[in-house]
């Protein structure tokens, strides 16, 4: 089954993660957000999700606020979302759609995030967390990139694939 990927603002679908979980054995599908805002990098996901609905969407940063806020969407639509990994997501960033949507976890959400992020503040995901207890927050020693944490993201991404099932919509 496949691992959707979003990566991060200044990141690429080839980006470290996407290599990493690839060369896992993961079948990753990795849109293309360069040069996009918010609302065109959901706009470009949505079909991807409809297209994989057994799929687990894994966001980082700026792509992490991309996977949310469309699996929101697609869920709300009737669609199913298998999981949700956001690493080191920008859940503080409040524009078209994410300013008109009420942030939640649609699907089993993890959220991986590094206690020396100095790009998106780790009391954004600890806050999150906190307003959803069904989010499971894993904090490592890393920095926003999280490439120290890369096998912990393997490793999570195993589990959410073990345990979960795809969820229709609440």
């Amino acid at each position: 089954m496949p691992v959707l990927f979003c990566h991060g603002l200044e990141s690429s679908p080839q980006g470290r993660k996407v290599q990493a979980l690839r060369a896992a054995g993961l079948e990753v599908i990795a849109p293309d957000f360069q040069g996009q805002n918010l609302a065109a990098r959901v706009a470009t996901l949505l079909p991807v999700l409809r297209a994989h609905p057994d799929a687990l969407v894994i966001g980082s940063s700026y792509g992490g606020i991309t996977a949310l806020c469309a699996a929101i969407l697609h869920s709300e639509a009737g669609g199913s979302v298998r999981g949700l990994l956001l690493c080191a997501p920008a859940l503080g960033r409040y524009e078209s759609p994410a300013d008109a949507l009420r942030l939640y976890p649609p699907a089993p959400t993890v959220i991986l995030h590094g206690r020396r992020d100095s790009v998106v503040p780790v009391q954004v995901s600890e806050d999150f967390a906190a307003a959803h207890p069904e989010v499971r927050l894993e904090l490592v020693d890393d920095d926003h990139r999280l490439n120290a944490s890369l096998e912990r993201m393997l490793a999570l991404t195993h589990e959410l694939l073990a345990a979960t099932t795809p969820q229709p919509a609440a």
